[in-house]
């Protein structure tokens, strides 16, 4: 099983999108615009971790924005980018350890 595979696999993930810090698009899970989806957060890790470096917090390894509803959790590898939407946002923990696990040791 993939990488992808397996976070879309977690309870709660709706979607998921691989790509890189330049926006390109390398896969996604039950996502019909990943192309849209990976170039959106290939610019928003970019500028958070401009945002990083800037503060002092070093790398960026993972953000995670949640409404009432729903969430997104992007994660940074290296030079990847893995978006997953979660619904219900209460899923977050779950998402973020198969995240640890899965990507750990990564870039």
């Amino acid at each position: 099983m993939s990488e992808l595979e397996r976070i879309a696999s977690v309870p709660g993930v709706r979607s998921a999108v691989l790509g890189d810090l330049g926006g390109a698009f390398l896969g996604a899970a039950r996502e019909p615009d990943g192309e849209t989806v990976a170039a959106v957060m290939g610019f928003l890790a970019n500028a958070l971790l401009q945002v990083g470096e800037q503060l002092g917090l070093g790398a960026l390894r993972r953000v995670v924005i949640a409404s009432e509803a729903r969430a997104c959790v992007v994660a940074v590898r290296g030079t990847a980018v893995t978006a997953a939407r979660v619904e219900p946002p209460g899923a977050l923990a779950t998402v973020e350890k198969v995240l640890d696990s899965t990507l750990q040791g990564r870039g």
